[in-house]
Formats: C-alpha cells, sequence, structure tokens
C-alpha cells in the first residue's frame, strides 16, 4: 500500500520483499548506509561505528567497491 506522493508508509515491514531477492535489510537507528556490495556496506558502517560522519562513510564505501567490484566501479 503506498502512503502519500507514492511512497510506501513509514510503518512498512522492510524484511517483506515483493520480488526474490538474496539480499537482507539491517537497520540502525542512528545511520544509514547503502551499497550493491555487502563488504562495502559493511566498510561505511564500521567507519560510522568508529566515530565518522557521512563523508567518511561514504568514501570508505566507495574505497571498498573499487576492491570488490573492480569492473563496476572507479573512484572519480
Amino acid at each position: 500500500m503506498m502512503g502519500e506522493g507514492g511512497f510506501a508508509p513509514l510503518t512498512s515491514n522492510l524484511t517483506t520483499y515483493p520480488y526474490s531477492s538474496g539480499r537482507r535489510v539491517v537497520m540502525g537507528t542512528r545511520g544509514a548506509v547503502a551499497t550493491s556490495q555487502p563488504l562495502a556496506a559493511t566498510a561505511g558502517m564500521e567507519m560510522l561505528l568508529a566515530g565518522g560522519n557521512a563523508v567518511d562513510a561514504a568514501v570508505a564505501m566507495a574505497i571498498a567497491l573499487t576492491v570488490v567490484e573492480p569492473t563496476s566501479n572507479c573512484i572519480g
């Protein structure tokens, strides 16, 4: 069910997928990271947990993505 503006309401269950997916949703209360690769997302999460800010997390994820998905990502 869509809410105002075509977005799902905040009370929707984020662990129920309308399509088949092997990815899992991990939610936190103090920050959010998102990438196409779980290891890169973990790098961003670890940066936030170590006291970094959103830019630090984004850079950590970008660097991790160049390692785990070298043909799909580049710095710059």
